[in-house]
């Protein structure tokens, strides 16, 4: 059985994030080894932007994040433009953290698990359609993704890339030891709740 060569069509791929580097760089392959896309974002570019291609550098989807929320939020967009949802990040929970996926501001997807541990599951009506989790024997952070049901590809590789970067942003802005970021700061000097 041969692999799937396009990022959108892969259940079972590893996205590898760059290590040093001046922007946030992912690299996806499929179980083989082999590139079928990557996605980059500029970490010094406010609000937060990706864009995810495939292995000719065509874009497949980008995402953006917003500029002035209370929560961590970022919108999903197909090449051509169209909405394909808004991951949030629930700012109240008293065990653990979750984020959900929206589509025109009803929610559809629920996101848990152990996020510090990158070891979590996609929910649609209480049906897991995708689990991540961290490859441990790797020289660069590497996850394992697994798509098992019938979701859009584009937004199981979003939500991902937007947990990995709001994840190593806050331990960034945690271990900075300063004032705002014990209290999680938002990057805009507003604590979340």
């Amino acid at each position: 059985m041969s692999q799937p060569t396009n990022l959108l069509e892969a259940n079972d791929f590893i996205m590898k994030k760059k290590i040093l580097s001046l922007r946030e760089h992912y690299d996806f392959e499929d179980l083989t080894g082999t590139k079928i896309g990557d996605a980059e974002g500029n970490l010094f570019q406010v609000p937060a932007k990706f864009n995810v291609n495939d292995t000719h550098g065509l874009e497949l989807m980008h995402l953006e994040g917003k500029i002035l929320s209370l929560r961590n939020q970022f919108t999903f967009h197909s090449s051509s433009g169209e909405e394909l949802g808004t991951i949030k990040k629930k700012i109240v929970k008293l065990i653990g953290e979750e984020f959900w996926v929206e589509k025109v501001g009803v929610e559809f997807m629920r996101i848990y698990g152990n996020f510090t541990e990158h070891d979590y599951q996609m929910e649609i009506n209480g049906v897991q359609v995708a689990s991540i989790h961290k490859k441990w024997v790797t020289v660069r952070d590497t996850l394992g993704v697994s798509i098992t049901g019938n979701v859009d590809h584009r937004v199981i590789i979003g939500a991902v890339i937007v947990i990995e970067h709001i994840e190593v942003t806050e331990k960034n802005s945690n271990n900075s030891g300063n004032f705002g970021s014990r209290f999680g700061n938002t990057g805009f000097g507003l604590p979340q709740f």
